[in-house]
């Protein structure tokens, strides 16, 4: 069946979601049944009966065929009423006797409205604990279906319990109520004691049907009360994780990437090429070589380097538009898991590569990088800004990269704590700054400048996100265009469109935007961007926040619609450091107080939890250099945009 025969069957359905397609479908199904339904039949086929149930709310939900006069609507409503008799006539009718044969028939299509008209007709009251559990013990038992039910959960907890301590889906189940950021509504009996969780995810980590999302989510997952992980089932789920993928290393297709970074002698400062699906970037030696100034190695980290677009925003945090719908599904998702996909894997090898290499070409040219973060505190800003009393003591030459990392992670809460003190005193008082010993929360940090960021507040500002830039918006479709645009957006940036180019049920879409002044739509019918509101709407996409302290915010048009979003609740402004990606980025590299999945560099040097292998704690100071780069340059441009 393809689009056009969907469009002329159901061009005049209400669609209210995603189901109603589906819905659509149904009805057309059912009309034959409406047409010969009476009261007199005897329904004896629990399908039958759950059929006029989804019947019954299809009409109810105002839902109706674009055929359909207006009697016949009004007939099948006064038809569907009496479906209900219908119902309420057979599942009174379950008990002992007759439960274990009639669930036994029920349609797996069906299984969802099954419980819920049990539920609703309090048949539990009519089946025994003992025959209830003769049904749990069937194979074909489907035990989530039970547990989004809380009465049944309360009548039969000591059966589920221990349905639960025997049943393959237990960890699924588990998983998804505790461990998953999407949870599942479940409800998990108080027979079932979360002290017997290790044990079940114990036995399932020895068996055959394992899955690495799950594994990953155990190993990675944060221990709770409600569902406690020990640091020994972590370390066996993490074995477990990569024995699955060292088992199954000629059996799976990847699709590999990489980056390669080097120095050499060329024409251009940066040349970047593309070889399969590894990515070369080189940069010219000679270049380098004769800009080895202090004030030069910082900025090649924003302008060679690219860590930083023009409005200071670090580039290598995770963002929601480079998360693929791909990723999105079926990547691990982790209650507190940080979200990122490819798109971020990328960036973070491309900046350890870069950092690596600039590391040791400055180190064999004589230059400590943390002699350069010392001289920015102690001599740049007082030179620069007038600003006093900033200090950082770097690493020793001789020192090792255990000893580097906890002195960097170290020097970097002390310097964030002086710029908090700075923002709020207007000065260092450094016995006063001796006094502090309080936990540092990255997102607590001040600015100097106010009103600096903002970011969406609101349901509708993402709708028209989604709407405009997602490739997965329904909008990018036209009978004359087909799928030649990725996005709407790019579809009205390149083609002259009118609202009769688009399906009935896109044009509400449509009509609502521009309400919303995201479009306009002309006396023709032609559809044409507001340019200012989409730019914005843009930056935010792509970005997460938007910098309305600097231009083009300066502008009167863009101005002006930030300050209209702003009073209709679509933006909420902050004034911080770091912008929010920012802080969750350095959340996830230096502590777990966001993240159970996060990288702890900071508290793991500190507290000596550090790895044994060298070239891992390279590799980790390494991450701390790029940090530290991220905190440099954002007091850098906070002193600069402040002093000008």
């Amino acid at each position: 069946m393809g689009n056009a025969t969907l469009k002329e069957r159901y061009d005049g359905v209400k669609f209210y979601g995603k189901n109603d397609l589906g819905n659509a479908w149904q009805l057309e199904k059912a009309e034959p049944i409406l047409n010969a339904f009476t009261l007199d039949k005897q329904y004896t086929d629990i399908n039958e009966i759950i059929e006029l149930y989804n019947i019954r709310n299809a009409i109810n939900s105002d839902l109706a065929l674009k055929s359909w006069t207006q009697e016949q609507c009004k007939k099948y409503k006064e038809t569907v009423d009496m479906f209900l008799s219908v119902i309420g006539k057979f599942f009174p009718q379950i008990n002992d006797s007759n439960f274990i044969e009639i669930v036994s028939i029920v349609s797996v299509l069906y299984m969802d409205d099954f419980w819920d008209l049990f539920v609703q007709f309090n048949v539990f009251d009519r089946i025994s604990p003992n025959i209830f559990e003769i049904y749990l013990q069937s194979p074909n038992t489907t035990l989530s279906k039970i547990l989004e039910h809380k009465k049944l959960v309360y009548r039969y907890g000591a059966q589920l319990a221990e349905a639960l301590r025997t049943s393959d889906e237990t960890v699924r189940i588990l998983t998804s109520v505790y461990l998953e950021r999407s949870k599942s509504h479940y409800f998990i009996p108080k027979e079932f004691s979360p002290t017997e969780f290790e044990s079940v995810f114990l036995k399932y980590m020895e068996s055959e049907r394992v899955h690495p999302n799950v594994l990953e989510l155990i190993y990675k997952g944060q221990s709770t009360k409600e569902c406690p992980i020990s640091n020994k089932l972590r370390l066996k789920a993490k074995r477990a994780l990569k024995q699955f993928w060292s088992n199954r290393k000629e059996t799976i297709t990847t699709t590999g990437y990489g980056i390669s970074v080097s120095f050499a002698k060329q024409e251009k400062t940066k040349e970047e090429k593309r070889d399969g699906s590894t990515w070369h970037l080189t940069y010219d030696i000679d270049w380098l070589e004769n800009n080895l100034d202090y004030p030069t190695i910082l900025n090649n980290f924003l302008y060679l380097f690219e860590m930083f677009d023009i409005w200071f925003r670090s580039s290598l945090v995770s963002v929601q538009s480079e998360i693929s719908v791909f990723e999105m599904n079926f990547m691990p998702r982790g209650a507190k898991f940080y979200p990122k996909g490819m798109g971020f894997n990328m960036k973070n090898m491309t900046s350890a590569a870069q950092t690596a290499l600039y590391y040791d070409f400055l180190k064999s040219h004589n230059i400590d990088l943390e002699e350069v973060f010392k001289w920015f505190f102690e001599t740049y800003l007082p030179e620069e800004f007038d600003v006093h009393g900033f200090s950082m003591v770097a690493s020793a030459p001789s020192a090792t990269y255990v000893e580097k990392c906890r002195s960097l992670a170290s020097e970097m809460d002390g310097v964030l704590k002086q710029f908090r003190m700075f923002v709020e005193d207007g000065k260092i008082d450094r016995e006063l700054f001796e006094m502090s010993s309080e936990h540092m929360i990255i997102g607590n940090i001040p600015s100097l400048i106010p009103n600096k960021y903002a970011y969406p507040s609101s349901k509708e500002i993402n709708n028209e996100m989604w709407a405009l830039f997602s490739d997965q918006s329904v909008l990018s479709y036209t009978e004359k265009t087909n799928s030649k645009y990725d996005t709407f957006c790019q579809l009205l940036s390149h083609e002259k469109v009118c609202l009769s180019d688009f399906a009935e049920w896109q044009q509400n879409y449509i009509q609502w935007l521009n309400e919303r002044d995201v479009i306009s739509i002309s006396v023709d019918g032609s559809i044409e961007l507001h340019p200012d509101k989409a730019w914005v709407l843009q930056d935010l996409y792509q970005n997460d926040v938007t910098c309305i302290y600097t231009p083009p915010f300066s502008f009167e048009a863009l101005s002006s619609v930030v300050e209209e979003m702003i009073s209709a609740g679509d933006l909420r402004v902050g004034s911080t450091l770091f912008t929010e990606p920012e802080r969750d980025y350095l959340n996830y590299m230096l502590n777990k107080s966001e993240f159970s999945d996060g990288l702890d560099l900071r508290n793991k040097y500190i507290h000596s939890t550090y790895p044994q292998d060298e070239e891992e704690q390279k590799k980790d100071y390494i991450t701390l250099l790029k940090l530290m780069i991220l905190v440099i340059t954002k007091i850098n441009d906070e002193f600069c945009t402040f002093y000008s």
